[in-house]
């Protein structure tokens, strides 16, 4: 499996596991899923974590600029104003590609990107974001608020 997405049952952090080899599909097929398949609510960031092993050689920068250029200026309602992403790069191969997407006109001032080598860090910088709105919240969270 090359992508693994995990919606969180509480919290406003859903987290994506890339592994394997990495192509253009991959993001394509990811991007459809994360934000398309019905579980992404607004309000909630992304823990991206590409996995030790996993082969970027795949990946044209470019193709994905041309792809994404547009996605990133529409999805800017369904996110929300004050999205983040945490990308983890476990292998080095992938820190190129990574701060280059970063760097794109684009996408620098649409949402917040910071990268990261280890999962933990990336976590913690994202729960600095945590949700602190009911729907985001159990049933017995929001009796114990009350």
């Amino acid at each position: 499996m090359a992508c693994e997405i995990i919606f969180p049952e509480t919290g406003n952090i859903a987290e994506v596991r890339l592994n394997g080899e990495l192509t253009f599909e991959t993001f394509r097929d990811m991007h459809a899923d994360l934000y398309y398949g019905g579980q992404w609510r607004t309000g909630m960031n992304l823990l991206a974590i590409v996995e030790k092993g996993s082969d970027p050689s795949g990946i044209d920068a470019k193709q994905l600029r041309n792809a994404f250029r547009d996605e990133v200026e529409r999805l800017h309602a369904l996110r929300g104003p004050d999205f983040k992403v945490a990308w983890v790069a476990e292998d080095a191969r992938i820190l190129p590609l990574l701060q280059k997407w970063q760097s794109m006109p684009f996408v620098n001032g649409a949402y917040d990107l910071e990268i990261f080598r280890y999962s933990a860090d990336a976590r913690a910088w994202l729960e600095q974001f945590v949700a602190d709105w009911p729907e985001f919240y159990k049933p017995v969270q929001l009796e114990r608020r009350a």
